[in-house]
């Protein structure tokens, strides 16, 4: 009976130390970020840099905001690029007025002005003065 328990504990350490040694191993750390300027947009939710660092002098590629970017940041909407969507959360306007106002824009053209959202059956001037802050319009 002693040899056995002296064979099981010779055996014992080299059959359960792998299992033990991976669990106590602390985690792999994750890659560091390199550092964004300050005034740069972020590359990603973290503000990571990309693996590829750009050239000192450089122009950083920044994108226009999304919609969804926009109304989350409290930013107004671009009348002639919002989707139908993202319209419906202007105040003033509803899910039928934006869809209404898509296909107005796709009929009759872009709209020059904030004030030309007036030409969209629905769109009266209490409706318009809710929604004037929440919407511009960019110049071609």
């Amino acid at each position: 009976m002693a040899r056995r328990l002296a064979l099981l504990l010779l055996l014992l350490p080299p059959l359960l130390g792998a299992p033990f040694r991976d669990w106590l191993r602390p985690p792999p750390r994750p890659p560091a970020c390199l550092p964004v300027p300050a005034g740069s947009p972020p590359h990603t939710w973290l503000s990571c840099a990309p693996a590829q660092a750009p050239r000192e002098g450089a122009p950083r590629a920044s994108r226009p905001l999304e919609d969804e970017e926009r109304l989350l940041l409290g930013l107004p909407l671009d009348l002639n690029r919002a989707r139908p969507e993202a319209l419906a959360f202007v105040p003033g306007l509803t899910r039928r007025l934006a869809v209404a106002v898509a296909a107005d824009r796709t009929i009759h053209g872009p709209f020059h002005q904030v004030e030309a959202l007036r030409r969209v059956g629905g769109i009266g001037e209490k409706r318009m003065a809710q929604a004037r802050a929440s919407l511009f319009v960019e110049p071609p």
